[in-house]
């Protein structure tokens, strides 16, 4: 098994596939991987990647209601039924990480799969959701979520200093198999002492959108959002922690919360008896959205080739992205229809 890290191997490779359980390799960083702390980031990974927790939950109505009012997605169903299908990405309102205050790092988030180092500031970075066509999660199921960490990256970025990137892969079953799987990637960061200005990064974006909204991210619903998912992580909810800790603008909103928005503006884009199957969603997360700064999720139809004797192209999927308040990329992301 090739290490983590090394002190001349160069370059940290291109992205690995999701699932492919790999190490990565990076030139040492002298500013912070110390010979003590690369063993001690070494057997942390050799661990992590053997590691595979089991969680189960029952799916209830009333979680799928409180978000469905926390996000204002009027257009979705009220889960009046017994056997209601779970909307795209509302599994987060299940399986919440049971880890006691004593046992959260810090900043408040679980510490189950972070590295050692001293890299106290974490992400979303992005990631993928497939769902099993034939066997969606639904409303009274008891269900399974099994956890595995498939990959584990560390490298020096220009932009954000040191940083390990972990990807988790959750898979969802219930009887009749797996339902979804949530491949996940979280950035740990370090920070040298507190920034004089607050983080932002604008990455222009000019494509032009075929449906759009504007969202109003607020401190209530921001906190509802946290505590829906059980989500303890302070930079969402703790204004003086993220702002005087961090050096944020503001509270972060949610990245799983921020793809939900893009799955759910889609939705309503169809009538509920002709909504398509969603097969997959792959999705990055690149700049923060701030607490109180409105926000843009769009989207635009991906089209596939005409059927024989026909002119209208069907639609396949669609590009999905958010924007800040002054039009800068914040996430994108390729849905792909059944």
């Amino acid at each position: 098994m090739r290490p983590l890290l090394t002190a001349a191997a160069g370059r940290l490779p291109g992205p690995f596939p999701v699932g492919r359980i790999c190490s990565a390799t990076v030139t040492r960083s002298r500013r912070w991987l110390s010979q003590g702390l690369l063993s001690e980031l070494e057997a942390w990974r050799t661990a992590t990647l053997k590691r595979t927790d089991t969680a189960h939950d029952l799916v209830t109505a009333s979680s799928l209601r409180k978000l469905a009012v926390t996000i204002d997605s009027a257009a979705l169903p009220t889960f009046n039924t017994p056997d209601a299908i779970v909307p795209p990405n509302w599994h987060h309102v299940y399986f919440p990480d049971l880890e006691t205050e004593a046992d959260l790092a810090p900043d408040g988030y679980d510490a189950i799969y972070a590295p050692p180092a001293r890299l106290p500031n974490r992400m979303w970075a992005g990631g993928r959701l497939e769902w099993n066509l034939h066997n969606p999660l639904r409303v009274g199921q008891d269900v399974q979520q099994v956890t595995a960490c498939t990959d584990i990256q560390a490298k020096d970025s220009a932009r954000v200093g040191s940083l390990v990137q972990v990807t988790l892969s959750k898979t969802i079953s219930n009887a009749g198999g797996w339902a979804l799987t949530d491949h996940r990637s979280l950035v740990y960061m370090k920070q040298d002492g507190p920034r004089r200005t607050p983080l932002r990064r604008t990455i222009e974006f000019k494509k032009r959108s075929d449906f759009e909204a504007t969202i109003h991210p607020t401190e209530i619903m921001l906190f509802r959002y946290s505590a829906l998912t059980f989500n303890s992580h302070r930079i969402h909810y703790d204004w003086p922690y993220a702002t005087g800790t961090e050096g944020h603008a503001s509270c972060l909103v949610h990245g799983p919360l921020t793809c939900t928005l893009l799955l759910d503006l889609t939705r309503r884009h169809f009538p509920a008896d002709t909504r398509p199957l969603f097969r997959t969603f792959t999705y990055r997360a690149l700049s923060p959205l701030f607490c109180g700064e409105p926000f843009t999720v769009a989207g635009r139809w991906v089209r596939g080739q005409p059927a024989a004797g026909s002119e209208s192209a069907p639609i396949t999927g669609c590009e999905l992205w958010a924007k800040n308040e002054d039009g800068g990329l914040a996430m994108s992301g390729t849905l792909e229809f059944a």
